[in-house]
């Protein structure tokens, strides 16, 4: 210990920056004292002096055995402000920071939001009473004139202690932020010259593997922020403007500043979007992402299973395939291309007899068309279908109708079927389409709750996911569909025509940008490659057609399934409402990493008896402490332990395969030091 300390007091190179500190390096310290130049008044040196004070505690102790990763797996979002008051509901329309939180939940990355609007920054949220960091990252999206009501102190504590840093679209405006970035916002600029990869980086690595090492930026006349490196170093830049910056703090703690023009392109330009993901690795250390190759992959549903209109609507009618039609043209084809798909069903029927709401399956009967109608057929059909495991109930809400059938213009009950009967807002049960206005959230409260309760009686089933009959929902904070669904146990909550909700009981977020959304039908096959052409490289491509759709062309799911590029694989609704809701954890300890996948349940119901992948993508620091190990051993739950070699270890991405069970399952490396 003491001839390491007298290292310690050797200074290999000293020099002096423009505040007048001076910066001594030693071997694995950096000591910075003031000189005359220095003011004691220097917010800057105010700021690096704190980062003295933290960096030179405990010099001398004697500390036990380091655990072989430091960061805890989680990441924190620090954003300016966010529109719900209750911050449950995060919405693309008015929350700047939905596409960095979509795509940390579509990559399964734990995460929290703080809200500078209302929340003071400070060591609470940042060092847990142990002393620990509760952050591997901070992700930094505020882009506030002044921080001067937030406790930046401790964000930089946070970081000496082994929080990394991840900056974008911000100019970071604060003399400690400065600090920690390495750099300092001059002013804005606007070029069109390409963007340019500076020097290689594990950041900057797969640019140049796919060809990108220039983006072209013709004709982009975006406002970029211009920085001044002051320490950091620069892997990307666009004609002497840093486009991205790295300030190296310790061997697993960095600074990472995005110069990215709009936050959305992270998510939506392939360029940025791996930028950012692997910005990622490098401040965690690690990520653990679903072993899915979405861009291949296409979840599709079955909507109006059961409703009333096919068998009174004119511009609606048809036959509602019976357990034969579906045994031939449903699960046959299915179980064919090893497919499971969704049927959105509703069980409640309006009848225009009885002027109730009844069950749909005690219907039969001949229509105005001369069609028989049994619907206890089509129930033994989908009934067959889940059985064989081709098939997944979900709910279409309760009745596929407007929730007041009696107020004017109504009553539709014994309204002309060809005149007001027959308008398409009747047929909207979030949302009340035929008077201008949102569905009260008691009233929609009480028809999912029918609707679950019915499809459980009916199929056995607990539906995760609501698509709304007709695409109609509520959206204000009070009366917003998806709020209601997740307080009800789903875990998807479709928001037609565009975009799905990941839903939990502590959020409901907006998956704008993830995957895309069309509906298809029979008559509508060849649109299908051109609809598939939006790239989604982060969530399935969600199709939806209809009853109808096998009722007028039985074949339709055998054609629909043939049309489908060969490489493109069908997903379950279930199987990807369980990676989204699959809670992974990590630990660690001087000779042991472990982490958790826990599968809970409802959500994760489809892996009880599905297994699971997913892909470990390493940062190079630990690729490299991982190979100075003299051995290591990988075990999966109870499974024997088994020995692997660094170098199979690090071919990226190396894939954890989760075996079937609800419940938690543990990932574990043993090492030898």
């Amino acid at each position: 210990m003491t001839s390491q300390r007298a290292r310690c007091n050797r200074p290999a190179s000293t020099a002096k920056d423009r505040n007048g500190l001076v910066f001594s390096s030693f071997i694995g310290r950096t000591i910075i004292t003031n000189t005359p130049r220095a003011r004691a008044n220097n917010p800057a040196s105010i700021a690096i002096l704190f980062l003295l004070i933290v960096s030179t505690r405990g010099w001398g102790e004697v500390r036990p055995q380091q655990p072989l990763l430091r960061k805890p797996y989680r990441v924190l979002l620090v954003v300016e402000k966010w529109s719900d008051p209750e911050s449950i509901l995060v919405d693309h329309e008015k929350d700047r920071f939905q596409p960095v939180a979509a795509l940390l939940k579509a990559w399964s990355v734990p995460f929290d939001i703080l809200r500078l609007d209302e929340q003071h920054l400070d060591a609470t949220y940042l060092i847990d009473r142990s002393g620990d960091i509760r952050y591997g990252s901070v992700i930094w999206l505020a882009d506030l004139p002044s921080y001067k009501d937030q406790n930046i102190a401790a964000l930089a504590e946070a970081v000496q202690a082994g929080t990394s840093l991840l900056v974008a679209k911000s100019r970071f405006l604060d003399p400690t932020l400065e600090a920690l970035v390495g750099a300092k916002f001059r002013q804005e600029y606007t070029a069109t010259d390409p963007i340019r990869t500076t020097e290689p980086h594990f950041i900057t690595r797969q640019l140049a593997a796919e060809g990108l090492n220039a983006l072209n930026t013709n004709w982009d006349f975006a406002t970029r922020f211009w920085i001044e490196p002051q320490g950091a170093k620069v892997l990307i830049d666009q004609a002497g403007h840093p486009v991205l910056t790295l300030n190296q703090i310790a061997g697993d703690v960095s600074t990472i500043w995005l110069g990215v023009p709009e936050i959305s392109l992270l998510r939506d330009s392939p360029y940025w979007r791996e930028i950012f993901f692997r910005s990622l690795v490098c401040s965690l250390e690690y990520l653990v992402q679903p072993d899915v190759d979405y861009s291949h992959a296409i979840e599709i549903e079955m909507d109006d299973w059961g409703t009333a209109d096919k068998g009174f609507l004119s511009y609606w009618h048809y036959l509602e395939p019976n357990e034969e039609t579906l045994r031939e043209h449903l699960i046959a084809p299915l179980e064919k291309h090893h497919a499971i798909f969704a049927a959105n069903v509703i069980t409640g029927y309006a009848d225009r007899k009885t002027k109730r709401i009844v069950s749909p399956w005690e219907q039969k009967f001949t229509d105005s068309w001369g069609l028989h109608q049994d619907y206890a057929s089509t129930r033994r059909g989908l009934l067959d279908a889940v059985a064989a495991g081709v098939l997944q109930i979900e709910s279409h809400g309760w009745d596929h109708m407007e929730t007041d059938l009696e107020s004017p213009p109504g009553p539709w009950w014994t309204a002309d079927l060809k005149g007001e009967a027959s308008a398409d807002g009747w047929y909207s049960e979030f949302a009340d389409h035929r008077r201008g206005t949102e569905v009260p959230a008691i009233v929609q409260r009480f028809h999912l709750q029918r609707g679950l309760h019915f499809i459980e009686k009916d199929f056995g089933q607990r539906p995760l996911e609501l698509r709304p009959g007709n695409g109609g929902w509520s959206k204000s904070q009070f009366n917003n569909t998806g709020r209601l669904a997740a307080q009800l146990g789903f875990g998807i909550f479709h928001a037609e025509p565009d975009f799905f909700y990941y839903l939990d009981h502590q959020m409901v977020l907006d998956m704008t940008g993830i995957s895309p959304h069309f509906t298809t039908g029979y008559d509508r096959l060849n649109t299908l490659q051109t609809d598939l052409k939006p790239a989604h490289l982060d969530g399935p491509v969600m199709v939806v057609f209809h009853d109808r759709d096998i009722s007028l062309r039985p074949d339709f799911v055998e054609s629909l399934l043939d049309a489908l590029p060969a490489d493109y694989k069908p997903i379950s609704a279930n199987q990807y409402v369980g990676i989204l809701h699959t809670q992974i954890e990590s630990s660690s300890t001087a000779a042991e990493w472990q982490v958790n996948f826990d599968d809970e349940d409802p959500y994760c119901a489809f892996f009880e008896k599905h297994s699971s992948s997913w892909r470990l993508w390493l940062s190079d620091s630990l690729r490299e402490k991982l190979a100075n190990l003299p051995s290591m051993r990988l075990s999966i739950d109870k499974e024997a332990a088994k020995a692997i070699r660094p170098e199979d270890l690090s071919r990226q991405p190396f894939v954890i395969d989760v075996p079937a069970g609800l419940g938690r399952h543990v990932w574990r490396l043993d090492a030898a030091r």
